[in-house]
């Protein structure tokens, strides 16, 4: 058999496996002391993604309260320019995990604009006015769907913000309806890199590719050899 068949096959295998290497985000997140709520990943890495318009990803909302509860709230701010939020919805299907084990009233998440340049996303839970309140504990809340709407010229961060909006529109309560105060909230970050230049690597990387696998092929011998 010709060789430049087995250095073809691997050649492609090592440019594919190149090509499938994602981030992967395994397991439960490191839960911060409380009285906290965060946004995770912490960081979602577009950069080793071929991203382009239309591109989706999720992040999750949770909290950690050393008190108890009656209902949580989270107003969500992001950059409309580069992304859109298409979807939010509770992690437990018409409930949050969090408040899974007890009665509750689910509330629709609202979408609208916040300046020239950033939405938001709202979202909450209430305490079913029956049955026994949220003890202590953790869980998550809510997952948020975004869609990449452009692509900048340079390798850019972009905040998906929660904090800013604490205490008026991201917030826990206790059952008086007084408002529990976070030690901890933390943001999340996208990093998302310039389209272009990541493309011309990739089409370069191909073309490289297909020239081994020609000259390679005209260098063996003849199969009636």
């Amino acid at each position: 058999m010709p060789k430049f068949k087995t250095n073809k096959a691997l050649a492609v295998s090592t440019f594919v496996v190149f090509l499938l290497a994602l981030p992967v985000c395994a397991g439960a997140p490191a839960v911060p002391a409380a009285n906290a709520i965060w946004v995770e990943p912490s960081t979602v890495d577009l950069s080793t993604d071929t991203v382009s318009v239309g591109y989706k990803f999720n992040v999750t909302v949770w909290i950690n309260l050393n008190v108890t509860s009656a209902s949580w709230e989270f107003k969500m701010g992001y950059n409309k320019n580069y992304f859109n939020a298409t979807r939010c919805g509770y992690t437990a299907g018409m409930k949050s995990q969090f408040f899974e084990s007890i009665a509750t009233i689910p509330l629709t998440p609202s979408f609208g604009s916040i300046n020239a340049t950033h939405s938001y996303v709202l979202h909450g839970e209430t305490w079913g006015m029956m049955g026994p309140f949220r003890e202590p504990g953790n869980g998550s809340l809510a997952w948020v769907e975004f869609q990449v709407m452009a692509v900048p010229a340079e390798l850019q961060t972009f905040t998906l913000d929660i904090c800013s909006f604490y205490p008026e529109d991201t917030y826990a309560q206790d059952p008086s309806q007084n408002k529990i105060p976070f030690t901890t909230c933390n943001n999340a970050v996208v990093i998302i890199p310039e389209f272009l230049e990541f493309m011309i690597l990739a089409v370069l990387m191909s073309l490289t590719l297909v020239a081994y696998a020609l000259s390679t092929k005209l260098r063996s011998p003849k199969n009636n050899e």
